[in-house]
Parts: structure tokens; C-alpha cells; sequence
């Protein structure tokens, strides 16, 4: 790191601690099960706000900021990094180092699913043994589902397979976001509806007795169904 991009990162935290807060501090504390050290209690809005006045992307202060540990400075490095410089490598890394929920989906929204390849990306993590890791793979799927996401629909489908076999993680930060993506990607449009309704009945019959897998699948149908009929009326 240069003497410039050190002072740059020492300056971001400086204002990150100036507006902190105890009640944001103690949040971050009880939610994301952060210790003192890296619970610095600076608010997403702040962080944000930040961001607007400063040249964007900035890959090489994006590095220094996430090596920094802190939880402020992480979301502000995903804001900071450019998807196109990073190597598959350098997100890995990223990824495998995730330590809780908000910067993990902060990732997949506004980073990971920007990606050259971010499915590709998806369906190495979503088998990694570390949950947040996992987690943020199958963000990457509610990311490229969202409204005004212009996902392809061929990849789009490719998907499914990964929410099929992910609906019986034992981890709560995981199956949650599967249950997540596939409501997502059958409210997308009514092809995909169709086929996410198919993959909640897969799943229930290939995980008859997994009380979590039925739970991400049921609980599907039954918000994609009410879909269904809205759209009917």
C-alpha cells in the first residue's frame, strides 16, 4: 500500500469513528455478533453518504479499507471496488473472509453479482464449508433476480439447481436466502414462476423427511401462489 492510499484509508476511518454511534454500535453488536474491535458502530446511510463524494471505483482504497477487518470499512470498500478489476481470485478471498449477514448481502448485491461470470461464481460457494460464504452465493442468485436486474432468463434458470440442492442447509443465514431467491426468481416473470413452483415440488420430494428443505419449499409455493393469483385477477 502507498503512502497515499494509506493516508486515504486512515482519513475514511477517522470520519467513520467521528460519526459513529452507541446505539448503531451496540446493533451491530447483538445482530452481526461483532466484537468491540470490529463493531465500529458507523450507520449504512452514513457509509453511503460517504461514498457519493468520493471518485468511484477505487479498487486499490476498496483492498485497504477490507483488510482492515472493521465493519464499517468493509462496506464501504464493497461500495468503493470495481467488479471488473477484481479476478476471480480476489473475489474468492472476499468471499471466504465474509463475517456477517449485512456486508455478506451488501457484497452479493453490489459487487459479486456484477461479476464477468457471477453464477459461475455462485455455484463455487454455495458448496463451501464456511455458512456467510455459502450465504453470499446464493445472494449472488437474489441479486441477478431482482426487479430490475437484466439477468439473462437462460441463466436465470441455470439457478434452480443451485437452490434444489441448497434448501437443506442446516444454517439459517443459508436456507433463508435460498427459500429468498427462489420466491425472487418466480416473481420475475411467469415462465419462471412456473419453474420455480416445479423446484419447490422437487425439493419437497427429494427432501421427504428434511423439515428445513420442506420449509424453504412450502413457504415458496405458498407466497408464489399468491402471486399467481393476483396476477389472475
Amino acid at each position: 500500500m502507498d503512502s497515499v492510499t494509506r493516508a486515504r484509508t486512515e482519513e475514511l476511518l477517522r470520519r467513520l469513528t467521528r460519526h459513529a454511534t452507541p446505539a448503531c454500535k451496540k446493533r451491530q453488536a447483538a445482530k452481526q455478533g461483532l466484537s468491540a474491535p470490529q463493531a465500529d458502530g458507523a450507520p449504512l446511510t452514513l457509509i453511503r453518504q460517504l461514498v457519493k463524494g468520493l471518485p468511484r471505483p477505487d479498487q486499490e482504497l476498496a483492498n485497504a479499507l477490507w483488510q482492515t477487518g472493521t465493519h464499517g470499512a468493509r462496506q464501504l470498500a464493497v461500495l468503493l471496488a470495481d467488479p471488473a478489476a477484481m479476478t476471480p481470485p480476489q473475489l474468492c478471498r472476499w468471499a471466504e473472509t465474509l463475517e456477517t449477514e449485512d456486508v455478506c448481502d451488501l457484497c452479493a448485491a453490489e459487487l459479486f453479482s456484477k461479476t464477468k461470470n457471477p453464477l459461475k461464481l455462485a455455484a463455487r460457494w454455495v458448496k463451501h464449508p464456511r455458512e456467510m460464504t455459502r450465504r453470499a452465493g446464493f445472494g449472488v442468485v437474489c441479486a441477478l433476480a431482482a426487479p430490475r436486474a437484466k439477468t439473462a432468463q437462460a441463466d436465470l434458470l441455470k439457478a434452480f439447481a443451485l437452490l434444489k440442492n441448497g434448501a437443506a442447509d442446516p444454517s439459517p443465514f443459508v436456507y433463508k436466502t435460498v427459500n429468498k431467491a427462489l420466491k425472487m426468481l418466480g416473481k420475475k416473470n411467469a415462465a419462471l414462476q412456473a419453474r420455480a413452483l416445479d423446484c419447490a415440488d422437487e425439493i419437497i420430494y427429494l427432501f421427504e423427511t428434511n423439515h428445513t428443505a420442506r420449509w424453504v419449499a412450502q413457504n415458496a409455493r405458498i407466497s408464489l401462489q399468491k402471486t399467481e393469483k393476483n396476477h389472475a385477477r
